[in-house]
C-alpha cells in the first residue's frame, strides 16, 4: 500500500515538471532568450522528440527518493525503543534467572500496546535463556535474530536498488534512441533536425546521470543507517541484558 502511495506521488511530481517545462517552452522565444529554451530541453520539455525520457527518469528518481525517505523514518522510529526504558538500564542492576521470565512477561504487555524490533529481540532472548539457561546460547540466538532482522530490511530495499539502477539506464536508453533518430535524417542533410535529435539524446543521459548520483546518495545513507542501527541493537541487548544476566 505504501509503495503504492510512494508511486502515486512520484507519478504526479513526474507529470507536473514535464507539463511545467512543456508550457514554458510554448512561450519560450529561442531567439530571443537561447539559454531558457536551452535548460528546458535538457529538462525533457520535448515531449515528441525524446523528451518523454526524462519525464521516466523523473518518475524513477521520486519513487526511489520516496522509498529512502520511509525507510529511514521506519529507522528513526525503531531508534525510540532504545530511549523507552523498555528493560531497565541501571548499570549496577543484575538480572537472576527468576527476572529474566519476569521481563518477558513485561514485553508482552508492552508489546500489546506497541512493537519494536527490540522489543521482539528482548522478549526472544528471555524466552532462549528461560528455555536453556545458557548464556552462550543467549548470544547466539540475539546474533542470528539480528541477522535475519538486516536480512529482512535489505530485502525490504530491493526496489529502491532496483530504481537506482534503472535510472542511469534510462539514460543511456534516451541515448540510443535520439541517436537511432538522428540516423535516420543523415541522408536528408536536415542538419538542424540531426543536431537537435542529437541534443536530445544525450540530454537524457545526462539528466539520468545527475539524478542518479543524487538518489545513491541516499541510498548509501540508508545502507549506512541500517547497517548503525543492527549494530547498536545488538550493543543495546548485550549491554542491558546479557551482561546483567547472573547465574547462580
Amino acid at each position: 500500500m505504501k509503495n503504492l502511495r510512494n508511486l502515486s506521488l512520484a507519478v504526479g511530481i513526474a507529470l507536473l515538471i514535464t507539463a511545467i517545462c512543456m508550457m514554458s517552452l510554448a512561450v519560450c522565444n529561442k531567439a530571443n532568450s537561447p539559454t531558457i529554451y536551452r535548460i528546458l530541453m535538457l529538462l525533457g520539455a520535448d515531449i515528441a522528440n525524446g523528451g518523454y525520457i526524462q519525464s521516466f527518469t523523473y518518475l524513477a528518481f521520486f519513487w526511489g527518493w520516496f522509498e529512502v525517505q520511509e525507510k529511514l523514518k521506519a529507522i528513526a522510529r525503531e531508534r525510540r525503543a532504545f530511549k523507552m526504558n523498555i528493560i531497565p538500564t541501571h548499570e549496577k542492576l543484575v538480572f537472576l534467572p527468576e527476572d529474566v521470565n519476569n521481563l518477558k512477561f513485561k514485553l508482552q504487555e508492552f508489546e500489546k500496546k506497541d512493537k519494536y524490533i527490540l522489543s521482539d529481540l528482548l522478549k526472544k532472548a528471555c524466552t532462549k535463556f528461560r528455555t536453556t539457561g545458557s548464556l552462550s546460547e543467549l548470544i547466539d540466538i540475539v546474533s542470528i535474530q539480528i541477522e535475519v532482522s538486516q536480512e529482512k530490511a535489505e530485502g525490504s530495499q530491493s526496489i529502491i536498488r532496483y530504481l537506482s539502477w534503472v535510472i542511469p539506464s534510462l539514460g543511456f536508453i534516451g541515448t540510443v534512441i535520439g541517436i537511432s533518430q538522428s540516423l535516420i535524417y543523415a541522408n536528408s542533410g536536415d542538419m538542424e533536425k540531426i543536431t537537435s535529435l542529437l541534443g536530445v539524446a544525450f540530454d537524457t543521459t545526462l539528466v539520468a546521470l545527475v539524478l542518479s548520483v543524487f538518489l545513491m546518495w541516499f541510498v548509501h545513507k540508508l545502507q549506512e543507517e541500517t547497517d548503525r542501527f543492527h549494530s547498536d541493537l545488538k550493543e543495546f541487548v548485550i549491554d542491558n541484558l546479557i551482561n546483567k544476566i547472573e547465574i547462580r
